[in-house]
């Protein structure tokens, strides 16, 4: 990875936590994971080590954004092990929608069942229904962000080694 490429995906994961947090702040619901999304668009094209640190400066940057998390960190170690999981799924050569759209429904729906016992363990209420809204907004989302964000990285390692 080149560090215009580094750059470029801490820019896209600040990008997605502030919109987040912005588009939550105006109460739309369901909202998609956008910062799960660069995560994933990182572990599928670059394997478990780069989506492990991508989800880890990810979940920061959630964890400092307001309203935070309630234990610091909490967020960083769930997308890390988010990133992870998705880049052991990774497959070299070209990758089907198919199966983007499927990595990215699943680890989604894993990250909102760990959420909903965290809630559950602080006695707070669980909603279901947005958890299962979440997951679908963002596997779609997930369907358009991770291709275009894997052809700009292909084509800047093409200029770059061109």
């Amino acid at each position: 990875m080149t560090p215009a490429g580094a750059l470029a995906r801490a820019v896209l994961l600040l990008l997605g936590g502030v919109l987040g947090v912005t588009l939550a702040a105006r109460h739309l619901s369901p909202l998609p994971d956008l910062v799960l999304v660069v995560v994933a668009s990182a572990a599928l094209r670059a394997g478990p080590r780069v989506g492990l640190l991508t989800g880890l400066v990810g979940g920061w940057i959630l964890d400092l954004l307001p309203p935070g998390s309630a234990v610091l960190g909490t967020q960083a170690l769930l997308y890390a092990g988010c990133g992870l999981c998705i880049g052991a799924l990774r497959r070299p050569g070209p990758v089907p929608v198919v199966w983007v759209v499927l990595v990215i429904a699943g680890v989604a729906g894993g990250l909102e069942a760990v959420r909903a016992v965290l809630a559950l363990a602080q006695g707070v209420p669980v909603d279901v229904l947005s958890s299962v809204l979440r997951v679908v907004a963002t596997a779609t989302v997930g369907l358009v962000v991770v291709p275009l964000v894997s052809a700009v990285e292909r084509r800047s390692e093409r200029r770059r080694f061109a």
